[in-house]
């Protein structure tokens, strides 16, 4: 009966150690730390905030230039796509979404899509009405992170953002590029003067 209980303590204490050590392992991002990215824009100037506690996700954003906006959405590497959407009405259908993800052999892959519906045949490759500055998109995993990063041509973005993250170990293949149904989502609201 004793080495049943020792063996029940011993194996507790492996889980809680393994588990501290997944955890100490993870890397993080905040808004206190430096962006050391290749980008196709400089970031040295985002506004930082987290956005979604529930999953991590990070935002940096700035207008740069008149009608230019820079995004840097950060989230922890789970082997699925990242999203980020601009609604009216705070709804996923209706909205164009930017969506990226990296496959197993390292290369990143950024497309618009437009959420016309809750089937996956609405859900649309290359559509959308957001104005994507050309060769501003890119997707890198760093440190067991994505950073999705592009530009927007547009004098204010939508403030009704959306985020989606992907269901782990599941990603967007050609041909067609279909998205498989998020694992979560969320609906937010955004001042983008004032960072709330």
């Amino acid at each position: 009966m004793k080495l049943s209980s020792i063996s029940i303590i011993f194996f507790f204490a492996t889980l809680q150690a393994l588990s501290v050590l997944q955890v100490n392992s993870q890397s993080t991002d905040s808004c206190n730390s430096n962006l050391n990215l290749d980008l196709p824009f400089d970031t040295s100037l985002l506004n930082c905030l987290p956005v979604w506690s529930r999953h991590d996700f990070i935002l940096r954003y700035v207008r740069n230039l008149s009608n230019v906006w820079n995004f840097v959405l950060s989230a922890p590497d789970t082997n699925s796509f990242v999203a980020m959407g601009f609604s009216t009405t705070g709804q996923m259908v209706g909205s164009s979404a930017v969506v990226g993800w990296v496959s197993a052999d390292g290369s990143g892959t950024v497309k618009q899509y437009f959420l016309g519906g809750q089937r996956p045949n609405l859900v649309v490759a290359d559509q959308g009405n957001l104005t994507i500055v050309e060769n501003s998109t890119s997707i890198t995993s760093r440190s067991s992170r994505v950073y999705l990063a592009f530009q927007l041509n547009t004098s204010q973005p939508l403030s009704r953002v959306l985020y989606s993250v992907g269901q782990i170990g599941v990603i967007p293949s050609a041909p067609g590029f279909a998205l498989a149904e998020h694992r979560d989502k969320v609906s937010t609201l955004l001042n983008y003067r004032t960072g709330n």
